[in-house]
């Protein structure tokens, strides 16, 4: 899968996740690394992430390489902790749902430098 695949993925499943009544502030949206508060309708927030791993990749060939993504969620421990595995489960779900495939490895295609 390539990343912008994944990122628009990530994107319509925030979408989708304020349709349910939860409130989404995306606070930050940034190359390989993107963080999206979530909170439901009791009030209880967990910050959705997904961070690409841009230092440890593996150089296909001259405008490809391969790199690993970590993704998941930060919860205030006890009182997160549903809501944070309903967030997780709402997405996989969403994932299978809208992707063909379910693996981590991301393919980045480098820019191209004259």
């Amino acid at each position: 899968m390539d990343l912008n695949t994944f990122i628009r993925l990530y994107q319509e499943f925030l979408n989708e996740s304020e349709q349910k009544g939860w409130t989404v502030e995306v606070l930050i949206e940034e190359f390989g690394n993107y963080l999206a508060a979530i909170k439901n309708m009791e009030g209880i927030e967990v910050q959705f992430f997904i961070e690409l791993d841009l230092e440890n990749y593996v150089q296909l060939n001259d405008t490809t390489n391969q790199s690993m993504l970590n993704y998941g969620v930060i919860r205030q421990e006890g009182k997160g902790d549903l809501f944070a595995n309903e967030v997780l489960e709402a997405f996989h779900q969403y994932w299978e749902k809208h992707s063909l495939k379910r693996n981590l490895i991301f393919i980045i295609y480098k820019p191209y430098k004259p």
